[in-house]
């Protein structure tokens, strides 16, 4: 069973969320979280977190797993351009990339994510670790059984949660906050205008012995809220956008008096997220799950050597689902071709009955060959054989086709008929008229031209003319109609 599993390792816990994706979007599965042995190595340690997950089935090559880099890993930078041609920014980025970092191109994995084009500027947020540090997480993934599809930055899975609808009701309008996420391994603050991110970044948290400190001690509790509150103000200033809420996710949900203090300090109202399943501590879990099911658009960095390559039980589901639509579309296909193919039967035979009724009133007899109706109708006993092949305009036409163009005479009167041609008119002189003559007795259609009268206009140089000759062509026999 192939499921989109959003997979949050933090130093002391394991959080998993599960979507099954259909056809008319996804619905999630479950929402669990473990605690992680104090000792043992990275992998002994998820492992153990997984077997106390007791997820049914377990997590295997089937599922698309997402995961989010450690912020003490990852290094991330806000680039801005003056243009917005994805083009031109692909040619750009690697360069303005190479500037922003300390050491070789070549010795880091990066991607990018276009955050919006705020007054012109397309602003880019370029994601980077070490090749050092993201082989060392996957090998560790891999001891304990896992190869992630996605591996992305921590912000932008949680920017997931109001882009995909997950903090408003069902219906309502996409949401413009500030969703933070705090704990003893990582701070991390996303802000949603309008449900899209147009700022995502990690922010200085302090460890667990701090966090537990200020669970219980009020001092602690003010010393450890003023770094994450500096660190958070400094990063909306920087932002044009204001936001109308303050989210809380992770242990900062449960911290006491974290929501007063930080809503003191901001003067946004403050409160816990409200997930639609699990709780405010599961809200990266959940923002991976949702990176698995679309992975394509944000941070992923498994590229290059690192790319994500796909297990063959997923070639081979995939291949079955492929399997199984090819069989529908025959079905429907065979099934349209039956249909058709009635409809077809169902006019030639409306054909069939209505060359039957023409000819049973013609020729007195039924045919529903139509070569056959075709020749008795042709036959000159027919009462149809007389009906001429031309029309009186196509005469016309052949007519006027044939009149030579350097001698085109004034037409005053025309007649014409399937079997004749009479016509009177002005040229400019006799020999205009012979020419006009010659010219139409070159088409075998025109019967015998006569010469033609011709008389000296009144007043004028012109002289009129008359013809007279049959048109042969028509396919008028005698005794037709």
């Amino acid at each position: 069973m192939h499921r989109n599993v959003g997979l949050d390792w933090a130093q002391d816990s394991l959080r998993v969320a599960t979507l099954q994706s259909g056809l008319r979007g996804f619905a999630i599965q479950e929402v669990r979280s473990a605690a992680l042995l104090a000792e043992g190595t990275p992998a002994e340690r998820l492992e153990a977190g997984l077997a106390a997950l007791d997820l049914i089935p377990p997590l295997g090559p089937d599922d698309s797993i997402a995961v989010a880099l450690p912020g003490s890993l990852v290094a991330t930078h806000l680039i801005a351009l003056p243009f917005s041609d994805p083009r031109r920014i692909a040619q750009v980025l690697p360069a303005e990339v190479e500037a922003a970092i300390p050491f070789d191109l070549s010795e880091v994995v990066w991607d990018a994510a276009i955050l919006g084009v705020p007054g012109g500027k397309t602003e880019v947020l370029v994601g980077m670790v070490k090749k050092t540090a993201l082989r060392e997480h996957l090998e560790a993934l891999e001891a304990a059984g896992l190869d992630p599809r996605v591996v992305t930055l921590a912000p932008l899975a949680l920017a997931a949660l109001g882009e995909r609808g997950m903090l408003v009701p069902h219906g309502g309008p996409p949401p413009t906050a500030v969703l933070l996420d705090a704990g003893p391994d990582r701070a991390d603050v996303a802000l949603l205008d309008a449900g899209r991110p147009v700022l995502a970044r990690a922010l200085t948290t302090s460890n667990a012995v701090q966090w537990a400190a200020a669970a219980t001690d009020a001092e602690a509790r003010a010393r450890l809220l003023s770094t994450l509150t500096r660190d958070l103000k400094m990063s909306l200033r920087s932002r044009k956008t204001a936001p109308e809420r303050l989210l809380l996710a992770g242990t900062l949900a449960s911290l006491p008096g974290a929501a007063e203090l930080l809503s003191e300090e901001t003067q946004l109202a403050v409160e816990p997220v409200t997930l639609p399943a699990g709780d405010p501590a599961e809200a990266l879990a959940l923002g991976l799950a949702l990176r698995a099911q679309l992975p394509r658009g944000r941070v992923n960095l498994r590229k290059g050597e690192f790319a994500f390559t796909k297990d063959l039980s997923q070639v081979r589901g995939r291949l079955f689902r492929l399997g199984i639509a090819a069989s529908v579309l025959l079905a429907l296909g065979l099934v349209l071709g039956i249909a058709r193919l009635s409809s077809l039967h169902r006019q030639a035979a409306e054909y069939d009955d209505a060359l039957c009724t023409a000819t049973r009133h013609i020729l007195g007899t039924c045919l529903s060959d139509y070569r056959q109706a075709i020749a008795q109708l042709s036959g000159g006993r027919s009462r149809a054989a007389g009906i001429p092949r031309v029309s009186a305009a196509d005469v016309l036409a052949e007519l006027v086709a044939h009149l030579p163009e350097a001698s085109l005479p004034l037409l005053d009167d025309v007649e014409v008929t399937t079997t004749a041609v009479r016509l009177r008119g002005t040229a400019d002189d006799f020999g205009k008229v012979e020419e006009i003559a010659s010219a139409l007795r070159k088409d075998k259609c025109f019967g015998e031209i006569p010469p033609p009268r011709t008389e000296r206009a009144r007043d004028s140089k012109k002289v009129t003319f008359a013809l007279e000759f049959p048109y042969a062509c028509s396919g008028e026999v005698p005794g037709g109609a």
